[in-house]
């Protein structure tokens, strides 16, 4: 009985992750058709992905999301060093009107900003409103417009990991170093940050990774122009119904994934935060 309850939840993983991910591994080698696939051996699907505008996409969508996962790290670290180090009682009120958004639907909250960004939406208004602009914004359908409903979608993801993280270094060490002469500035470089390698790994990871695959803000804000690679999959799979070749798209989104955690995993090589 013990070991069958051992396995019970290795079956289940097996059936629901394993099983799945070995079927579209399998349709990435088939040969395809409209709306089936004939198995057996083939890399046409994977030339195919990878040449032309399937790896300008490919490329295009590895940078973007790179990118604004770096850039929702960098912005949600001195939210969460504030929150960690300095909000002191107030710190769970902070988090949780951070985390208050992520109660209504993610659909609706890139929706609005179809309003905000729209022309003669708030933005457009302040903008002239300062004379920092005499003609209609013109943000929706742009590359722009995508960049920040991905990062506001993605920021309070990158905030969490790296407050647990903040919160946890003990005051003693940047006491120390500022005993021996360090500023503020060389002791979080020098000090905090190094030791916050984990949570900003994580963060990376957290928001990177489902970048890869994000379908509904380039969609909405980017008027499905500088097509993404979560549009792609969509028309493999609904529209042209080439299983096979989405199937192979899917696995170099695997592969990408692979490679970006392997990065991340080197981030925080040698990083022990219990000394044995």
């Amino acid at each position: 009985m013990p070991h069958l309850l051992a396995a019970a939840p290795g079956l289940w993983l097996t059936a629901v992750f394993v099983a799945p991910l070995l079927l579209t591994v399998a349709l990435s080698f088939a040969h395809p058709g409209f709306g089936d696939v004939t198995f057996g051996f083939t890399l046409d699907n994977y030339r195919t992905a990878l040449g032309g505008l399937y790896a300008q996409t490919f490329v295009q969508t590895v940078v973007l999301a790179v990118g604004c996962g770096a850039l929702s790290v960098l912005l949600a670290m001195p939210i969460a060093y504030f929150i960690a180090r300095h909000a002191a009682r107030f710190a769970g009120a902070l988090l949780a009107a951070i985390l208050l958004p992520y109660f209504s639907s993610f659909l609706i909250r890139v929706l609005s900003w179809q309003v905000i960004l729209a022309s003669g939406g708030p933005v457009d208004s302040v903008l002239h409103a300062l004379g920092l602009l005499h003609a209609p914004l013109d943000l929706i359908g742009t590359r722009a417009a995508v960049v920040i409903g991905i990062v506001y979608g993605y920021l309070p993801i990158a905030v969490l990991p790296q407050y647990v993280v903040f919160s946890r270094i003990p005051r003693s060490t940047t006491d120390a170093a500022a005993d021996l002469g360090a500023g503020a500035w060389r002791r979080f470089t020098s000090v905090v940050l190094p030791l916050a390698r984990p949570g900003v790994a994580t963060a990376a990871l957290l928001t990177a990774v489902p970048m890869l695959g994000e379908l509904v803000v380039p969609q909405l804000l980017g008027g499905g122009r500088g097509l993404l690679l979560g549009q792609l999959l969509q028309t493999q799979y609904v529209q042209s119904q080439n299983y096979a070749l989405g199937s192979a798209i899917a696995v170099l989104i695997l592969v990408a994934v692979g490679v970006l955690v392997a990065l991340l995993l080197r981030l925080t090589r040698g990083f022990d935060e219990a000394p044995r």
